[in-house]
């Protein structure tokens, strides 16, 4: 009698475990909530399964209700989505991690804030996804493969090649060129200081007061230079005014270069000497006539 009792106890306690564990499912999965379907397709090998958590922008909206093999390279999954909930257009859908122990969800990600809502029963597009522990691991494995032959090709040049020694050499060799050049600034140095104090003395070996009259004699001859340019200038108005009144006929050299009738009675009158100097010559008794008593 009293093993039956401690069996119908332990039948009691893996009902009531069983019960919990289904309702805690159940009240998971939108319990007595009523929700409407909306769709998503992901290729093969996404790892999904019914009751995964469906995410709107980290908010859990609803779960996975089932999901579909097609024949053609894809997963058609069912959403089923709490009635309190719409999804916003240009939402995308995507497969993520849901913790460390490989179990996934479906994050739906909206573009930007809108007011507008996608239907009830419509595809929601596919987005990029996270990677997966699978692609992070082969990310690595790529990323340590480089690393290998990286390594290696450093091992070739520097260990096997002599790169080291090599590198030694050249260490060495600027630390000597940093020693002869710190040498040539020292030398250089020294030269510097002598040539300042070479001027030194040269400044302090002019004649302040010579100094001082050169510089006056040299305002003197600017001062006269100055003078002279005004003198020049005036002269150069005054010819520009000469130049000007010939030009424009003013006065009797104007009259004389631009009256083309005065140019023809000097010729004239020129011509009229001329025959009278002919004729003086050849008849001097009828202008000069001399008589001796």
């Amino acid at each position: 009698m009293k093993r039956r009792d401690e069996v119908l106890v332990g039948l009691l306690l893996i009902v009531a475990v069983t019960v919990g564990v289904a309702g805690t499912v159940w009240l998971a999965r939108g319990g007595l909530s009523s929700g409407y379907e909306m769709y998503v397709r992901f290729p093969w090998g996404a790892g999904l399964k019914n009751g995964q958590p469906v995410l709107l922008a980290g908010v859990n909206i609803g779960f996975v209700k089932a999901v579909k093999l097609d024949p053609n390279g894809t997963l058609v999954v069912t959403l089923a989505i709490n009635n309190e909930y719409q999804v916003p257009e240009g939402t995308t859908a995507a497969v993520a991690p849901n913790g460390i122990f490989g179990d996934q969800l479906i994050a739906l990600q909206p573009e930007r804030a809108v007011t507008t809502y996608m239907a009830r029963g419509d595809t929601i597009p596919t987005g990029k996804g996270t990677p997966t522990t699978g692609e992070l691991l082969a990310k690595g494995d790529s990323i340590a493969k480089d690393v290998e032959a990286l390594t290696g090709a450093l091992r070739t040049e520097f260990v096997d090649g002599g790169g080291i020694a090599n590198l030694r050499q050249v260490t060495a060799d600027m630390a000597k060129l940093v020693t002869q050049l710190g040498t040539i600034a020292e030398a250089q140095s020294v030269e510097l200081t002598r040539t300042q104090r070479q001027l030194r003395s040269t400044l302090a070996a002019i004649d302040s007061g010579t100094v001082d009259s050169t510089l006056r004699a040299f305002q003197t001859s600017a001062t006269n230079v100055a003078a002279v340019t005004e003198e020049l200038r005036h002269a150069q108005t005054q010819v520009r005014s000469i130049l000007e009144k010939l030009d424009n006929g003013t006065g009797t050299a104007g009259k004389l270069l631009n009256d083309p009738g005065v140019y023809a009675r000097l010729d004239t009158l020129l011509l009229r000497l001329d025959s009278l100097a002919a004729d003086v010559k050849a008849n001097p008794r009828r202008y000069i006539n001399l008589r001796v008593f």
